[in-house]
């Protein structure tokens, strides 16, 4: 019977033996997990402000553009009211003119 225990000593001995090795290896692939998970973290946080940063230049691009399309327009209109302006004074002019000196 002592060599039955001896057996079963010796097996339970190599089982916990097994196991702490199995839990070990558990702990590497979990700590080599994280260390993945984080570098991804950092390179997709790395990206995405990368990407945002190019949305960014690109829609100030689009409101510049806009912005001059807008201040040319503005421009063409108040040279088309001054030449207007100009206009109606010279026929305002003409007709006091007229007015005054008769015909």
């Amino acid at each position: 019977m002592l060599p039955d225990l001896e057996k079963i000593i010796a097996a339970d001995r190599r089982s916990r033996e097994a196991l702490e090795a199995a839990g070990q290896e558990a702990e590497e692939h979990l700590a080599q997990a994280r260390a993945q998970v984080q570098a991804l973290q950092a390179r997709l946080q790395e990206e995405l402000a990368a990407l945002k940063a190019a949305v960014q230049e690109e829609v100030l691009k689009q409101a510049e553009a806009q912005a001059a399309a807008v201040k040319d327009a503005a421009g063409r209109y108040l040279t088309g009211l001054a030449e207007k302006q100009a206009a109606r004074r010279e026929e305002a002019v003409a007709f006091f003119l007229s007015r005054v000196l008769g015909p």
